[in-house]
């Protein structure tokens, strides 16, 4: 029992770096987490067994959690919540009905999923130190990702809509052939640039249409040579967002 209340007790310490806050006047920073590694079920067990935090051996563990999850969102696609002690998810249907006979229309009312923190995640959350390590000066970034269709922040992508990126000198330009903005695929690596007009290129904003995308997890970046000044870099930096964003 005691090595128990030594486990649920650990302190956990998240390390964070402060950015300026464009979207704000006054000298306002925000906070983005320095470790952006996105960590899939094959190493989530891989570091359960290496760490000691399960007794199941590592093939059984990946199978477990896969026919677990394999599960899980079938029922979430019947309507059904699912719930843990952690969190629970939520079949929730979006937009509005013009009349009472109207149909469902993907597009207008797609099908979404609400997260909801339930007590063990919450307990966690208590015993987490925010550490600040340093601060950001004069460096490109991408602060939040629209998607225009759902109105998400930081969440989706719905394919074929309108995707607009907030961030700092972030506007494309430059003369070499590879600057634009580009989907990254998170599974495998391979990346997608979006051809076409921007809608909106600002030093701040950038507005394009996306094409028509296979479903997955992205994220964004964006390859320019803005200097923010009257020449090009001399070649072209990218910037990658901070978030996975979901495409169903």
């Amino acid at each position: 029992m005691a090595g128990l209340e030594e486990v649920r007790n650990v302190l956990h310490v998240i390390r964070a770096r402060l950015y300026h806050n464009y979207l704000e006047y006054g000298g306002k920073f925000i906070a983005h987490t320095k470790t952006d590694k996105t960590l899939n079920v094959n190493q989530i067990c891989a570091e359960a067994v290496t760490r000691g935090g399960s007794s199941l051996n590592y093939d059984t563990m990946v199978d477990a959690v896969n026919a677990y999850f394999d599960e899980a969102f079938y029922q979430l696609a019947d309507g059904f919540s699912v719930e843990n002690d952690y969190f629970s998810i939520h079949p929730k249907i979006g937009g509005t009905f013009d009349h009472t006979d109207a149909k469902p229309d993907k597009k207008k009312n797609p099908v979404e999923f609400t997260f909801r923190k339930r007590q063990k995640l919450r307990d966690i959350i208590s015993r987490i130190t925010v550490e600040i390590e340093d601060v950001v000066e004069n460096l490109a970034y991408i602060a939040e990702v629209l998607d225009v269709a759902s109105g998400t922040v930081d969440e989706r992508l719905t394919s074929g809509s309108v995707l607009t990126v907030l961030g700092r000198r972030i506007k494309i330009t430059g003369n070499d052939p590879s600057c634009g903005l580009y989907l990254v695929n998170v599974a495998d690596g391979s990346t997608i640039k979006v051809i076409g007009n921007l809608v909106d290129n600002q030093r701040n904003r950038i507005s394009t249409q996306l094409p028509v995308l296979a479903p997955g997890t992205y994220r964004i970046r964006i390859l320019t040579q803005f200097s923010g000044g009257g020449t090009f870099l001399k070649e072209p930096h990218h910037i990658d967002s901070m978030v996975d964003l979901a495409v169903s």
